[in-house]
């Protein structure tokens, strides 16, 4: 078959030159869960009444989902938020559907309609604006509802728009509980009035003449006077109307969240969520030109739209990280092929196979729905890529050189026999390669995400290179090629590594016991590599997090706010800071008005002034901020922190996570853990979640009294409710545009405890009581917000490391944590952020690696039919962790699932060299030359092909062990090892193998090699 393939590509050599292909490419993989979040708000109601009464019913009803992995949620003031994980595989409308179904028999209190978060992830936040200028934040928050919203909502990708800051506009009825005692009227009759002056109706229509008239009754409210006419009720003849009741007046719902920007100190935001699945910069490409009309057109005088994040930005940063990476691996290929090859019309025919290999690999990947991002086409090595090419080049070469065609036997012939017998070996080593691959493919959740399209995109190409070379390069050999004597730097190199071959040979046991040697001091070098996840990878911009004391109120976290935005922006590398204090009134960013998030956009590097490097401006701001009292600081960056929070519901680089089930134990508890951890060395961003602490008065309801009067436990409820809290009875439409009418006392009827206590609550006799006379008031503390997990309550500690590797970090505190803190019966502790996913890949890894070296070693035994030979070959793997490892220990870098990768294809690599040199070892002897003459000759003439393919593979991923630009923290690693061990396997390559086989060999028979 191999045969024919060659042949046929011979024959239609015009046929198998063409195409081209544009690929959409994103800046980073989507490593989130497939998850559904249910929204649920109950305006008012504290943490407890919210867990108790809605978050434990829809967790009943949702357990147990098909496919469900994890449940969990938060609970706090007037919100709920369920999430739920399901396994990889299950379709987003399929979880959707189910929860949908389950949540109709949910039981829910009277006004609660929990709903599903649009179907976006931790990467959909596309863009970010604001709207700033002098008009009210009433007016920009109504512009941004009822005009921005709608008009961006119609471009195609967008699942939601998240509005943020500014104020809602409501219609607001101040009641006067003294008017309403005066008059005798109570609170529940005010609210029913304004209800039922609020309505239209129809009756149908009516004949006159020949027109057929509707008849229409119009009662609709249409304005602030029009509420205050509403007539409540008739003392002696005479109407009592609202306004002689109270005040009605046009202002703004209470207040979850506000967001500033550089020196606006209160604006209008709105976060652009792309749907789950899609391409930013397509989505983005819509977005922008729907943004400019609405700058055209749509914008009132005076009122500015402001930019302040843009997913394009980041994207194009990291396509030129990965272009400039390609361009300049390409091109030192290419140099590499001239130099040893001696002929540019070979090089240029093996480095044809680059951008088609790539045309296969995006047309599989496009086939195969594989994400093309930052690290799975950062990873691609044109020298790794161009090696089969090149060993079939340069036996084409000496072929041609040693054998010139015959006027009967034309060049095809002499080309195809030739390819013939070097495709068997070539497939092998590919087969071998994508192999070597296997235990990135058996990756779960995370790392599958992050490097399974790394692994199949590297395949691809393989795949492609392997038919491009058995099909377009003899037929390009055919158009171009002649007989090329080898280079002189070829021959220069050959009479160099002669000796030190003899020498090795000579003194073979000597030198496998320096081998040996080697090998131990390595493991023991490798014992002072610091091990991580993954390395951060720099977006460019810093996310901080800053957490003040639990209860303060709204306005004095906004005095805290305006000190660290200050602070910020003194700094010379800080571009722009946008920062978010609370939650939007949406709910679907559960947070407490002691949650302040701050997006710091940076500068370029050369602009940052004394600072160099990100790790430096980080300290240098947390020092300053460390003078503001009664903060926590959490430093890390926009992408990443929602990411973070999304896999494990906490953001952190490291969450301690402290299970069962009271309150007081649990915060008592992570205290405790926080004191551990704050002495572990190099702990940066600790801090303990706060979910209790939050000051309440609590009215507690007296029933042998509202017994007494008459009353329910309802109805001095509904009066707290509705008198405090406010309550909307109503719409008030303006033209498409409606807002809520809401009723309330008077802010000095309800801003203090003694007001409170006065509060009337209206008797079935027609006469008040005051609240006091039927309810006890206490001031206590209770839960600020409650997390829970796996059906049980729980609480975080969280931090990050600074100035040490993540492995040694977490292995020291787990030690002290579990020396010192002794847990209650009940109460159990997890270890999770970027170290589970670490730990859970390890574990992987422990089980495939010597899986897939198993297969590797069963290939080698189906080419050479020899247990011995795929022996000796594999002994080349511990030579290429000697490099490896030294590498990463002198860059400093630590071992991470990165690193690890490149550990994989690395052994890929290193065996391939050997199924060269012993599959030329091995056709010597069965040519009848001596074992010794053997070995020598063969790794003198395999010396130009095994030097070129390593040097290609380490010169292609050299611009990306270097490059410093967004981005490349990532792939630094991956290739920072292939570089390194490729240098020592290679050496001890050429060397160590031909000492091993001429020790080891075995006689030659009919089958070897075949």
């Amino acid at each position: 078959m191999l045969r024919a393939v060659i042949r046929f590509a011979l024959r239609q050599r015009l046929l198998i030159v063409g195409a081209a292909l544009l690929l959409a490419v994103e800046a980073f993989p989507d490593v989130e869960d497939i998850h559904v979040q249910v929204i649920a708000q109950w305006a008012g109601h504290a943490a407890q009444e919210m867990e108790r009464s809605v978050t434990l019913p829809i967790e009943r009803e949702l357990n147990g989902l098909p496919n469900l992995t994890n449940l969990r949620s938060i609970s706090m003031f007037g919100l709920s938020v369920v999430t739920l994980t399901f396994e990889d595989g299950t379709g987003d409308y399929f979880a959707r559907e189910q929860v949908l179904e389950h949540l109709q028999t949910v039981s829910l209190p009277s006004g609660v309609t929990p709903s599903l978060a649009a179907l976006s992830n931790s990467l959909g936040e596309i863009y970010r604006y604001t709207l700033e200028g002098p008009a009210p934040l009433t007016e920009k928050r109504e512009l941004q509802d009822w005009v921005l919203e709608p008009a961006l909502r119609t471009v195609p990708g967008v699942a939601d728009l998240v509005a943020f800051g500014g104020m809602t506009k409501q219609y607001q009825v101040a009641l006067d509980p003294n008017r309403l005692r005066s008059y005798g009227v109570t609170l529940a009759q005010v609210e029913s009035a304004v209800a039922a002056a609020n309505a239209n109706t129809g009756g149908g229509y009516i004949e006159h003449g020949y027109e057929k008239q509707v008849v229409r009754g119009v009662g609709l409210l249409r304005g602030a006077d029009d509420i205050a006419d509403v007539s409540v009720t008739l003392r002696n003849g005479v109407p009592v109307h609202v306004r002689d009741l109270g005040v009605v007046s046009v202002g703004g719902a209470p207040r979850e969240g506000i967001v500033a920007r550089d020196s606006s100190d209160d604006v209008v935001e709105a976060i652009i969520l792309m749907r789950k699945g899609l391409n930013a910069l397509r989505v983005l490409k819509g977005v922008r030109a729907k943004v400019a009309e609405i700058r055209a057109l749509d914008l009132p005088p005076g009122i500015r739209l402001v930019t302040t994040y843009d997913r394009a930005n980041l994207v194009n940063e990291t396509v030129r990280t990965v272009r400039e990476n390609l361009l300049l691996g390409a091109a030192l290929v290419l140099i590499v092929l001239v130099v040893f090859l001696g002929d540019w019309r070979s090089a240029a025919i093996v480095g044809a196979v680059i951008p088609l290999s790539l045309l296969v690999a995006f047309i599989l990947m496009q086939a195969c729905n594989v994400s093309a991002n930052l690290i799975s086409l950062g990873g691609v090595d044109f020298g790794i890529i161009v090696d089969s090419a090149v060993v079939l080049v340069e036996a084409f070469l000496v072929r041609l050189a040693l054998e010139r065609p015959e006027p009967g036997l034309p060049k095809r012939e002499l080309l195809a026999t030739t390819a013939q017998g070097m495709g068997r070996p070539i497939l092998f080593s590919k087969a071998i390669l994508i192999t070597a691959f296997m235990p990135i493919f058996t990756f779960q959740r995370v790392e599958k995400r992050i490097f399974s399209p790394m692994a199949f995109t590297l395949s691809f190409a393989l795949i492609g290179s392997v038919i491009l070379s058995l099909t377009l390069i003899p037929v390009l050999a055919s158009f171009f090629m002649g007989g090329h004597r080898a280079a002189g730097e070829t021959r220069v190199l050959q009479r160099y590594f002669a000796p030190l071959l003899d020498w090795a040979i000579r003194r073979r046991r000597l030198l496998m016991a320096c081998a040996a040697g080697l090998i131990v001091v390595t493991l023991v070098v490798a014992l002072r590599v610091g091990t991580e996840f993954l390395p951060e990878l720099d977006e460019g911009n810093i996310w901080l997090r800053v957490t003040m004391p639990v209860g303060i109120s709204l306005s004095e976290a906004k005095a805290v706010e305006r000190q660290v935005r200050g602070v910020i922006r003194e700094s010379p590398a800080v571009r722009q800071v946008v920062s978010q204090l609370g939650r939007p009134d949406d709910g679907t960013d559960s947070k407490g008005a002691n949650n302040l998030e701050m997006y710091v956009e940076l500068r370029p590097r050369g602009e940052w002034g004394r600072v160099h490097d990100k790790d430096a401006l980080i300290n240098a701001i947390s020092e300053r901020l460390d003078a503001i009292p009664g903060i926590d600081l959490n430093f890390s960056q926009y992408i990443r922190d929602n990411v973070e929070e999304a896999l494990s519901g906490v953001t952190g680089e490291l969450v301690v996570k402290i299970f069962g089930p009271d309150l007081h134990v649990l915060q008592d508890t992570a205290a405790r853990v926080e004191g551990v951890m704050a002495g572990v060395r190099g702990v940066a961003d600790l801090a303990v979640e706060q979910q209790f602490g939050q000051p309440q008065v609590q009215l507690i309801i007296d029933r042998a009294a509202i017994a007494r009067y008459g009353l329910s436990v309802s109805d001095v409820n509904d009066a707290i409710e509705t008198a405090i809290g406010g309550k909307a009875v109503t719409q008030l439409f303006e033209g498409s545009r409606s807002f809520d009418v809401v009723v309330r006392f008077v802010s000095s009827a309800r801003d203090n405890v003694r007001a409170l206590a006065a509060l009337p609550v209206a008797t079935p006799d027609g006469g008040s009581v005051p609240l006091a006379s039927v309810a006890r008031i206490v001031l206590d503390e209770g839960a600020s917000r409650i997390a829970r997990e796996a059906n049980q309550r729980r609480i975080a500690v969280k931090c990050s490391v600074r100035g040490r590797d993540q492995g040694s970090f977490v292995s020291e505190a787990q030690r002290l944590v579990a020396q010192r803190v002794p847990l209650p019966t009940g109460y159990r502790i997890t270890w999770g952020g970027q170290f589970e996913n670490q730990r859970r890949a390890t574990a992987r890894l422990a089980i495939i690696v010597p899986v897939s070296i198993l297969l590797i070693f069963v290939l080698l035994f189906s080419a050479f039919g020899s247990m011995k030979y795929a022996t000796l070959i594999l002994a080349n793997l511990p030579f290429a962790l000697i490099g490896g490892l030294v590498t990463l220990f002198v860059r400093h870098i630590n071992l991470s699932v990165s690193a690890a990768v490149g550990f994989i294809a690395l052994f890929g690599i290193s065996v391939q060299n050997g199924v060269i040199l012993v599959s030329e070892f091995n056709r010597l002897r069965e040519l009848g030359l001596p074992i010794a003459e053997a070995v020598r000759r063969g790794t003198i003439d395999r010396l130009r092909p095994v030097v070129m393919t390593a040097l290609m593979a380490a010169l292609g991923l050299l611009p990306a062990a270097l490059s410093h630009r967004v981005g490349a923290e990532t792939t630094r690693p991956f290739a920072s090892v292939i570089i390194g061990g490729l240098f020592t396997a290679t050496l001890l390559t050429l060397i160590m193998l031909p000492a091993l086989y001429q020790e080891f060999h075995e006689e030659p028979h009919a089958d070897l090699a075949r």
